[in-house]
């Protein structure tokens, strides 16, 4: 039953089609997260190498000692040892953050027992792993329908199979560069824009393009490497953008296990703050997957529409592109009704 609503929250009543990853995000049971800290107090042998004779010492003292030089030995005797116990040591604790359950182990059970017991997954939900009933515009740069196509979108192809089942954009001629979901850290991102670049070579000069990527530091540089490599293009940022997401209590937050990428790069060349450009460059990321499906829907028609109407840039600082498209919820829940769009000049 619990699944079941998730299922109807997620596909907005029965309006939308999502994928199983996009289901285990909206269905998790946890997402817990913890900072990384460093080491505290003082380890055990050193403590008690340093009270016990300390101690010792204080006592033969108070013994040996008349008066008020006694009385202040006694007494700090046995202040030293309970000082040497409340000292306790911290060891260093590792940045980690996980979803729960698994995704594979949810993936396992939808596949699995609930198929078994229902005869397939919930209504609206379909596994990306699997090859779409529909042609997809996917992975080869096909246009969706016939005719050149008029507006490029960079996904991956958990969002690519997103946009295809819902048929997102509603627009005839749609070219989705879903490239292979390269892993996050390294040169995952120069990977990306590599890919990308190949699969939008030999299409119109001026074909806008937007681009749809995590909350990550690949993520960041994507859409300004895209705008260096193709001048006198139109390079929409439609991303999920970190502040947004790092302010939600209710955005997933994930951790990556690469190295990533160094914090003053991301201010320079992706123009992030410095605490955001901090925030990716120790790993943390959130999934553009994890958005409330109705939500990435509507954000992702606003930025193609945006995209498709705007004028091709022609000089350096000539032209301004929207930023941000997306972001999370209030903390009440509710999806706004306006895009949170931050223009400013770009290159």
């Amino acid at each position: 039953m619990r699944i079941r609503r998730c299922v109807e929250r997620a596909t907005d009543d029965g309006r939308l089609r999502i994928t199983l990853t996009q289901l285990w995000y909206a269905s998790r049971a946890a997402n817990p997260f913890t900072e990384a800290a460093p080491s505290r107090g003082v380890r055990a042998w050193k403590r008690w190498t340093a009270a016990l004779p300390l101690s010792a010492a204080l006592v033969a003292a108070a013994l040996s000692a008349d008066g008020a030089p006694g009385v202040v030995a006694a007494v700090l005797a046995p202040v030293v040892l309970i000082l040497a116990a409340a000292l306790r040591h911290r060891p260093a604790r590792r940045a980690s953050a996980r979803v729960q359950p698994a995704r594979d182990t949810f993936a396992g059970l939808m596949r699995g027992a609930w198929t078994t017991v229902y005869g397939g997954l919930p209504r609206g939900v379909v596994d990306e792993a699997r090859k779409a009933g529909r042609k997809p515009a996917g992975r080869s740069p096909a246009a969706a329908g016939t005719g050149p196509p008029r507006v490029a979108i960079v996904c991956d192809p958990v969002i690519a199979r997103f946009l295809t089942e819902n048929r997102i954009p509603d627009l005839p001629h749609t070219l989705l560069v879903t490239g292979t979901g390269a892993r996050k850290g390294g040169s995952g991102g120069l990977a990306k824009v590599r890919e990308a670049l190949d699969l939008l070579a030999g299409h119109a000069e001026g074909l806008p393009v937007v681009v749809l990527h995590d909350a990550d530091a690949e993520g960041a540089l994507l859409a300004p490497a895209l705008r260096a490599a193709l001048p006198g293009r139109t390079v929409v940022d439609a991303g999920l953008r970190p502040g947004a997401a790092a302010r939600n209590r209710r955005a997933v937050r994930l951790l990556s296990s690469r190295p990533g990428y160094d914090a003053e790069v991301l201010r320079t060349v992706g123009g992030l703050p410095d605490p955001e450009a901090a925030l990716l460059a120790e790993g943390w990321w959130w999934p553009l997957a994890a958005v409330p499906p109705p939500l990435l829907a509507m954000a992702v028609a606003g930025a193609v529409e945006h995209a498709v109407a705007s004028p091709t840039p022609v000089a350096a600082g000539g032209a301004t592109l929207a930023q941000g498209f997306l972001t999370w919820p209030d903390p009440t829940g509710r999806t706004p009704q306006k895009h949170d769009r931050h223009d400013r000049s770009t290159s």
